[in-house]
């Protein structure tokens, strides 16, 4: 009567089993994202990276003044 008829049943997971297969799939996806989040952001960051030297002009943090004047301070 049923001979060769086989049931969506068995492909269908029961909740309570951990699977194995889409927590690898899960935490590879995860890992690619994030990476992929990681390439895009360092692209833009040095396609707009002007070098150290124009970041001490824009913002007056200069090292080198810096330490001649924690030098000065401390005499």
């Amino acid at each position: 009567m049923w001979h060769g008829v086989r049931s969506n049943l068995a492909a269908v997971s029961d909740a309570d089993v951990a699977n194995p297969t889409a927590a690898l799939l899960l935490l590879g996806s995860t890992i690619f994202l994030l990476a992929a989040m990681y390439v895009v952001c360092y692209t833009f960051f040095m396609a707009n990276w002007e070098g150290w030297e124009s970041w001490n002009r824009r913002t007056g943090l200069d090292a080198e003044h810096a330490e001649e004047e924690r030098q000065r301070r401390l005499k």
